[in-house]
């Protein structure tokens, strides 16, 4: 059997209740076969996170903390996609995952690190703040163009003014010096 590694340089971050992919992807040598593959993704303090064998998940060695959070792409596996989606990640999944992959004739593994970050509080958020003042500065000229075009509105029916102004030229005025076509 041949091994094939990978080195732990893949990084995957994201904050606390997001949905992260950790990657594993790779190359058969050999025809793909579901029941010939296992696959088992854990953390470098050994606690299984998923596993797959014999053509089907082994759900029963699972840690339960990752119970109901992880996925694997099945119909991506003949691809050489066996990457993880783990749901809902939390601090405490900050860690090294590591990737097995064996076939009839290879052995591939795969690391990969996983920091994950606290909620980060929206008015606290530099960024967020920013936003939020953008919001409250366009809404404010906003609220001020719309008064003063209502004060402006208002300005102009109360000058006392009751005689409309009439155009200049009625249609049949223009038909009689030549300006409007008749249809």
């Amino acid at each position: 059997m041949l091994w094939f590694s990978a080195s732990s340089n893949i990084i995957v971050s994201g904050s606390e209740g997001e949905d992260v992919i950790l990657p594993c992807i790779v190359k058969y040598k050999e025809e793909f076969s579901y029941h010939d593959l296992f696959v088992r993704w854990k953390t470098d303090e050994n606690t299984f996170v998923q596993l797959f064998f014999y053509g089907d998940y082994q759900k029963q060695q699972q840690n339960d903390i990752f119970k109901e959070r992880t996925e694997l792409f099945y119909k991506e596996f003949p691809k050489g996609n066996l990457s993880l989606l783990l749901h809902n990640v939390q601090t405490s999944d900050t860690g090294i995952y590591e990737c097995l992959v064996i076939t009839q004739k290879y052995r591939y593994t795969m690391k990969t690190e996983l920091l994950v970050q606290g909620k980060v509080n929206a008015f606290t958020n530099e960024t967020s703040a920013v936003n939020v003042s953008a919001i409250v500065l366009i809404s404010s000229v906003l609220m001020g163009l719309i008064v003063f075009l209502r004060r402006k509105k208002r300005s102009r029916g109360s000058t006392g003014s009751t005689s409309e102004k009439k155009p200049k030229h009625t249609v049949q005025d223009r038909r009689q010096t030549g300006k409007v076509k008749k249809r």
